[in-house]
């Protein structure tokens, strides 16, 4: 069990046509475990044994947890989506976006897009957390579909690679040329 909980899976996507229509099935990135946590909660938790008791125990073991268990990617970077792809259309979510309203397909990373400084420490946990959130980051990519001035997310939890392979996929399906 414990080898299926460690277990890494890597974004992917599956297509299958049927007439004019292309089924788009995507599973995201399993989350990156935030190892140094894991490791300093296990510090911690052996404190436990050491005098620090039952406090040691709690704070251990609830690191261990966190760094094993906690997905910090949004909720729709997390989860499997699937739509489809007409040549005259992109169903969603029970959403149909006509192709003659679609603006443009993208490829978007609310994960960097929200991050706008550089920031720089010499603390070494800081230091972690910053490589944790850029792990994350790369497995935050998705593929929305602007219309009538929104983007509409169609799926996520991506690494770059993958999601534009969806992108060159569901734009040739539409006719759509991609650079």
């Amino acid at each position: 069990m414990m080898k299926d909980f460690l277990k890494k899976q890597d974004a992917e996507y599956r297509k299958s046509a049927s007439g004019e229509s292309t089924e788009f099935k995507v599973t995201p990135a399993s989350a990156p475990k935030f190892w140094y946590l894991i490791v300093i909660g296990a510090l911690v938790f052996l404190g436990g044994f050491l005098g620090l008791g039952i406090f040691g125990w709690l704070m251990g073991g609830g690191a261990i947890a966190y760094g094993l268990m906690r997905d910090q990617r949004p909720k729709d970077h997390k989860a499997a989506m699937s739509f489809s792809v007409t040549p005259d259309s992109i169903v969603s979510g029970g959403r149909i976006i006509r192709k003659d309203d679609i603006h443009r397909l993208r490829i978007a990373n609310p994960w960097f897009e929200r991050a706008g400084l550089d920031v720089y420490t010499t603390n070494a946990n800081a230091a972690a957390g910053m490589e944790h959130g850029m792990k994350l980051g790369e497995l935050c990519y998705g593929l929305t579909v602007e219309s009538a001035g929104k983007a509409h997310l169609l799926a996520g939890g991506m690494d770059r690679t993958t999601a534009f392979g969806l992108l060159s996929d569901a734009s040739k399906v539409l006719g759509y040329k991609v650079e």
